[in-house]
């Protein structure tokens, strides 16, 4: 479970942020996430898994693919809905949510 600090943390991020488990698994809510690629900023759901998953030690999923971002974008079914993410290994789960978050943003600039 996130403390009230580290998800005002996420909120500061995208308004909105929540946490949610499935499984065992923690997940936070980031409606309408700005994300920017390139020169765009997009906006779109995001599901932040702070834990191990699928062999990677932290992902992230997004409600849509990105056209010409990521590689190797996968189909996942969580919280009854269907959730997109790619390869990008190494996050650890040892920083902050909000640093993990940013770490996974990277990849998509």
């Amino acid at each position: 479970m996130l403390t009230d600090e580290l998800l005002t943390e996420l909120t500061r991020v995208c308004e909105g942020a929540k946490e949610m488990t499935e499984g065992g698994s923690t997940f936070v809510f980031l409606p309408g996430l700005k994300i920017r690629t390139g020169e765009h900023a997009i906006s779109q759901d995001a599901l932040l898994c702070l834990q191990a998953r699928d062999g990677y030690p932290t992902r992230l999923f997004l409600s849509q693919q990105i056209q010409g971002r990521g590689n190797n974008w996968t189909t996942h079914r969580i919280v009854d809905r269907t959730w997109y993410t790619w390869s990008w290994n190494y996050v650890s789960s040892d920083l902050r949510p909000a640093q993990i978050l940013a770490e996974h943003l990277r990849a998509l600039r």
